[in-house]
Parts: structure tokens; sequence; C-alpha cells
């Protein structure tokens, strides 16, 4: 009898791994349909941002196309700022900031008298006409009032930029800080997709900067402190000075940036080293 329930035991114990290796083939056969599935749809993603590469790319080309009919204004605006132009009547048919504001015309007087203040242009009543040309500092004031710029300009940079005729580029007049007419800054955009990490695409990068060098004038380099060390050799009482060029915050630090290892995302406005 032994030897019977023995063999009927074994007989259950094949039941129960037969079922056991179904449950199992069977679940294995449902992950590697869900994982089939998955990646299906990331083939999916991956041809949308394909598109959407095709798309920045594109838009892109559209902004340069628009961009030629920006300058003809931008040219008109250079013009008047640095009095090359004097506009006609019809050329400042434009409401004042005062004109459709309601209330007593002390208080509107005050109000844009403030405006002009916080902007840093002022406006007076005496001299003549004839002796105004164009609007001085105009780039300068303006940028001070663009808080990402602010922040980037120095004390020592006022005096330099205070020459600033145009910001398509950096353009100077007579400028007696450096001999460039012209200070250039070049963008390298990448509109590809990382092959190896594809799904991290969300538009065109900045991938690399290239300034331009500045020909500093003597003595008048804003973006190097000299400092001078005292050191005392190590025989004998003798003394000698090294002078050592460090770099200093300015403004015009932005035409030396690092040539690798940019990359800034365009649409999110951050930078990644």
């Amino acid at each position: 009898m032994s030897d019977v329930r023995h063999s009927k035991e074994d007989g259950d114990d094949s039941k129960l791994d037969s079922s056991g290796a179904a449950a199992s083939s069977l679940g294995d056969s449902k992950y590697n349909l869900m994982e089939d599935y998955y990646k299906a749809l990331k083939k999916l993603q991956y041809e949308t941002m394909k598109i959407d590469a095709s798309f920045y790319r594109e838009l892109f080309e559209l902004e340069m196309k628009y961009d030629a009919q920006h300058q003809k204004i931008f040219d008109q605006r250079k013009e008047i700022v640095t009095g090359q132009h004097e506009p006609a009547d019809d050329e400042c048919d434009w409401p004042s900031d005062n004109e459709n504001v309601a209330g007593d015309g002390d208080e509107v007087e005050k109000l844009c008298d403030d405006v002009q203040k916080k902007a840093g242009f002022e406006t007076s009543d005496s001299g003549d006409k004839e002796d105004l040309k164009g609007i001085p500092e105009f780039w300068l004031k303006t940028m001070k009032n663009v808080s990402l710029l602010d922040e980037m300009i120095k004390e020592h940079d006022v005096d330099i930029l205070k020459h600033l005729t145009d910001v398509k580029c950096i353009l100077h007049n007579d400028e007696p800080y450096f001999t460039n007419k012209v200070l250039t800054k070049r963008y390298f955009f990448n509109y590809e997709i990382s092959r190896d990490e594809p799904f991290e695409y969300e538009g065109p990068e900045i991938v690399r900067a290239k300034g331009c060098a500045i020909n500093w004038n003597p003595g008048k380099n804003v973006t190097v402190k000299l400092i001078k060390k005292v050191q005392k050799k190590k025989s004998g009482n003798a003394k000698r000075t090294i002078t050592k060029s460090v770099q200093e915050d300015s403004f015009f630090n932005f035409f030396d940036p690092p040539s690798e290892g940019i990359l800034f995302d365009v649409h999110a406005n951050t930078v990644q080293p």
C-alpha cells in the first residue's frame, strides 16, 4: 500500500509541476507581449520627435525670412537713435503716453515723469532743438532696464556702453576703449535628435558659441584686473613685486565664451554644463 500511495503522490507532484510551468510560460508570454507594446509606442514617439525636429528647422528658416523685413525697420530705428534722421510729423503720429490716461493733469504729468525717470530717459526744455541729435545713451539705458542684462553690466562697463549705436551686433562709434568697430558672437545650433537620449529632445540646442577678440587700447581692458604681490626671496631679505592678471566681472566677458561644453535649451532658456 505504501508503494501505491507513493506512486500516487508522485503523480500529484507531476501535475503541480506541469501547471506551474504552464502559468510561468503564460506570464512570460504576457510580459513579452507588453514589452513589444512599449517598444512599438517608443518607436512611434521617436517618429513624432523626428517631425518636431523638422518643424524647428523650418521654423528657423521662417524666422530668417522675416528677419530681413525686421532689419529694414531696425535700420530706420538706428538712424533716429543716432541722429542720422529727423523723423517727420507723420512718422511721429503715435499717441503720447499720457493721452489716454484719465485723471487730474498734474497726476498724469507726474506719472509720465516717473516712467521717464525709471527708464533713464530725461527730457529738457532748455536748449535749441538743433542741439539735440538722436537719443544719447539710448542702448545703455535700454539694456539697464532689462534685468538679465543689468546684472551683467558693471560700473566699469557703463562708460563703454554709452558709445553703443546698435545691438544687432555690438556696433560702436569712435571708441576710446578698443579699436573694434563691431563686436560679434556666433551661435551654433543642433537640430538633430540624440542617439543616446532620443526622448530628451525638446527642440534645437545651442551647442557652441564663438565670440571675438576685443582689441583693447592700452590700459583700457575692463575684463582683467592687475594684482601686485610682493614676494620675499628664500635667501636674504630681498623682495620682488609680481604683477598677475585675473579675470574681472564685466559685461564684455559675454564675447569670450567657452568654445566647447555649452548646451543651451533654446525654449527652456537653461544652460547645461
